[in-house]
């Protein structure tokens, strides 16, 4: 958890170092200041996570990057993760020019679960073939959408995006495979919820 404290600091702190940059037109486009910050509830990355992420492919995709926790519960130790998310938003339908809908967003994500209870490949002490996943990493596909708004409440006009994502991991998806005679799709799938904002008002 004290890490996580650490990681939420730095996000702050590079929130604080990306607007500052914003400020002056020759900063503005540097490739490796972040185009938003994003918090997500659920969705299989942790019980709550935040990063930051940048827009790609003319605001038709983003990538993401986030550090999530689960908070330790009765009987049960704390855990943390980074997420490495890529999303796909194909379809824009303009409402008007403070609001815009993506409809159907797909993607994929990679989250790492920290821990030395959590190994990236298979410990030696598993029999060969007994485990074809690695405990640490999980490969996750989703489904979702979208609302891009821009907000007058402020001094200066600000920008959001609200999304919801419903997906999946490989191993869920390979059970449900291997038994659909027990599981149906419900009982595979999670779901999440988040906001982007967005640093740059376009």
């Amino acid at each position: 958890m004290k890490r996580y404290i650490l990681y939420s600091i730095l996000l702050v702190f590079v929130c604080g170092i990306r607007s500052s940059f914003a400020q002056t037109r020759e900063h503005r486009d540097h490739w490796y200041i972040p185009d938003f910050v994003v918090a997500q509830y659920a969705g299989s990355i942790g019980f709550v996570s935040a990063g930051v992420g940048y827009d790609i492919f003319s605001k038709k995709g983003s990538l993401d990057f986030l550090l999530g926790v689960v908070p330790g519960f009765t009987g049960s130790t704390a855990l943390e993760t980074f997420t490495f998310k890529f999303n796909a938003m194909p379809i824009r339908i303009r409402v008007n020019p403070d609001v815009a809908i993506h409809p159907l967003n797909t993607g994929v994500y990679f989250c790492y679960t920290f821990g030395k209870e959590y190994s990236s490949d298979l410990p030696g002490w598993y029999p060969d073939g007994y485990y074809w996943w690695s405990e640490a990493v999980r490969v996750n596909l989703f489904i979702g959408g979208d609302v891009r708004f821009v907000t007058h409440a402020f001094r200066k006009p600000k920008k959001f995006t609200a999304y919801y994502e419903i997906g999946t991991n490989e191993i869920k998806l390979v059970s449900y495979i291997q038994n659909k005679h027990a599981l149906n799709i419900w009982n595979i799938l999670h779901a999440g919820v988040g906001v982007r904002y967005m640093f740059k008002h376009q």
